[in-house]
């Protein structure tokens, strides 16, 4: 895909899916990363390790791997900065589906960031791969406080507010990326597979002066200055 195919996608529809960014050794290494992490840095019925470039090297090297910065770059003329990164799994005790939501909504008046979910195993509707609601970014939305089954809350959307025809579930392969802003709707399957799916979710916005919010990001660096 050229620059400007990605640059339009990514403007039109509010993602882009990059296959094979990574190999399937390299996704094996960040899983067994993934998983002692989990194990001995995350609470015990944890899905989700925040921070995880903050206590591993490996992490680290992958969230600044110049193969996404390169693809980061034809979307954030502004220049590049990386915030935080976490690990999620769904397992055959957490099968869940993650209901529709923005991520802006949690961290209201700040400025603009972007996700980029990089699979760490084949992932599909049958165990829990990314959906997301095509041209989102574009529309306001209204947000609902809602209790997941493992007892934490997420701002979510109202399922009626879709438009079915605008759902994308992402069947990928392991070592694909999937790069979304903040404003875009997006949730996951539920696992009826009943098998561990790993992902590794980095996050970035444009360097700027420090907000307030910034500071409980330790990893943050600038990997590609502002212009």
């Amino acid at each position: 895909m050229s620059s400007d195919d990605i640059a339009y996608h990514y403007e039109h529809d509010g993602f882009i899916i990059i296959p094979d960014l990574i190999d399937g050794e390299e996704c094996e290494k960040l899983k067994i990363e993934a998983q002692k992490l989990l194990k001995e840095k995350a609470h015990p019925d944890a899905s989700v390790y925040v921070h995880a470039s903050v206590t591993s090297p490996i992490c680290e090297e992958y969230h600044k791997d110049p193969r996404l910065v390169n693809i980061l770059k034809k979307i954030m003329p502004d220049g590049i900065m990386f915030l935080s990164d976490k690990i999620v799994v769904k397992t055959s005790e957490k099968t869940f589906a993650t209901p529709w939501h923005i991520d802006c909504f949690y961290w209201p008046n700040t400025r603009p960031k972007l996700s980029v979910w990089i699979a760490l195993d084949d992932a599909n509707a049958d165990n829990g791969t990314l959906t997301v609601v095509r041209g989102s970014h574009k529309k306001d939305w209204k947000m609902i406080n809602k209790a997941l089954p493992n007892g934490e809350f997420i701002y979510r959307i109202s399922d009626e507010d879709i438009n079915n025809d605008d759902v994308v579930i992402c069947a990928v392969k392991r070592g694909t990326a999937i790069f979304f802003p903040d404003t875009l709707v997006h949730g996951s399957t539920s696992n009826i597979a009943q098998k561990d799916r790993y992902t590794i979710i980095s996050t970035y916005h444009a360097p700027a002066n420090d907000e307030k919010f910034d500071f409980d990001f330790p990893a943050r660096e600038t990997l590609v200055p502002t212009n």
